[in-house]
């Protein structure tokens, strides 16, 4: 083709033709300039699509790590609200007046378990990966800040839980919980028989009621706190998959 444009350059120049071949000359540059914007098309075009292919990829992602963690955390708040349960019965019936040392004492052996789940562990492998990637960018602005929005609030819950296990996990080193209990869900038992026997007998009552007390508030507080952060996180998960549900319908 190149070849061809030469030829009927030098034959122009050759017949004396100047006119023709301004115009021929001018016309193969305008050829030129639409070959390249044509390419340049082209190149935008196939930029376009293998982005809008790597934000499917990242949204289906995305959306299977969200469904993972509302599953997770509805889990997780079913358990957290059946242990307040267990610790507002023992409040109710230590508060009646009617209760005892004995009834104290039959908590903290057979009934308390001293035992919760720490984990605060979520599926953020594609939000990690969206940010460090900067593939985050690709998404629209609206998208992109309800993402990053939902990742501070997942920050947020792991940073709350933390501290406030730590708290309970210090009060407990300094108060001591019961590691002696039988509650019928813990198979282990340090020891059992007369040893123990003699152990719950000769507790000091005033120093088992000031433990058990802090004990069970303390828990309680931890659980009520833990819980609101993830009930909140659960409800804006299920708010971000219709979300990104629906701008994968756009796409």
């Amino acid at each position: 083709m190149i070849k061809l444009f030469r030829n009927i350059r030098k034959q122009l120049l050759e017949q004396g033709k100047t006119t023709n071949y301004l115009k021929y000359a001018i016309g193969e540059i305008v050829l030129v300039v639409i070959g390249i914007l044509i390419a340049l098309q082209i190149n935008n075009w196939n930029e376009d699509r293998k982005e809008k292919h790597v934000m499917k990829l990242a949204l289906n992602s995305l959306i299977e790590d969200l469904k993972q963690d509302s599953i997770q955390l509805n889990a997780n708040i079913k358990s957290i609200q059946e242990d307040m349960q267990r610790l507002d019965k023992f409040r109710e019936r230590l508060s009646k007046p009617e209760a005892n040392i004995d009834t104290l004492k039959h908590i903290a052996r057979y009934e308390y378990l001293p035992f919760f789940n720490p984990s605060n562990e979520l599926n953020r492998n594609t939000i990690v990966s969206l940010l460090s990637t900067g593939n985050l960018d690709l998404f629209d602005d609206v998208i992109k800040n309800e993402i990053l929005k939902h990742n501070s609030k997942q920050l947020t819950l792991i940073k709350v839980m933390d501290e406030n296990v730590q708290i309970f996990l210090t009060t407990q080193s300094t108060t001591g919980i019961i590691p002696q209990s039988e509650n019928p869900a813990l198979e282990m038992a340090a020891i059992k028989g007369p040893l123990l026997d003699a152990y719950w007998n000769n507790l000091n009552d005033t120093d088992l009621i000031n433990r058990m007390m802090i004990t069970i508030s303390q828990k309680k507080m931890m659980q009520y706190i833990i819980e609101l952060q993830k009930e909140d996180l659960y409800k804006e998960t299920l708010r971000m998959i219709d979300l990104l549900k629906n701008y994968q319908n756009t796409l």
